[in-house]
């Protein structure tokens, strides 16, 4: 099942506060994805679906998506390769990452999340693919 995409950019660049170990949303040396996280909201919000939590990681940003669903829907982002030629590798991931979860205290019940995990990556594919300043975009596993 696609669950993350990769993609080179020269449009994500590192804020200011991403850089400062002394301020809150510094992440780690040289992993930035804020202006990243920003994008995919709004082009996910363009697209109907509604971010409803987000916070910086010690790898990136991690956004929850609203859905029907009783399992978290969310994606994560980060640069995964720093700036090089004016330009950058990132990654996206959407979780969960199979088609199937079973919930923690009911271990035979199942719950299937594949239709929503291929909609949410398609969207981000032609999300990415339709931007001039995105290239080389790679849908895997």
């Amino acid at each position: 099942m696609r669950t993350s995409l990769s993609f080179k950019s020269n449009l994500f660049h590192p804020v200011p506060e991403e850089l400062d170990e002394e301020h809150e949303n510094y992440i780690n040396p040289g992993i930035f994805a804020c202006e990243l996280a920003n994008f995919l909201e709004q082009g996910l919000n363009a697209n109907d679906y509604k971010i409803t939590f987000r916070c910086s990681e010690d790898w990136g940003y991690w956004q929850e998506i609203e859905h029907d669903g009783k399992y978290t829907l969310a994606i994560g982002c980060s640069n995964i390769v720093q700036q090089e030629n004016d330009f950058s590798e990132h990654r996206v991931f959407v979780k969960p990452d199979g088609p199937i979860i079973r919930p923690a205290r009911r271990l035979f019940k199942k719950t299937y999340v594949q239709k929503n995990v291929e909609r949410l990556v398609s969207t981000l594919e032609i999300l990415l693919n339709s931007h001039d300043q995105i290239w080389d975009v790679i849908v895997g596993e």
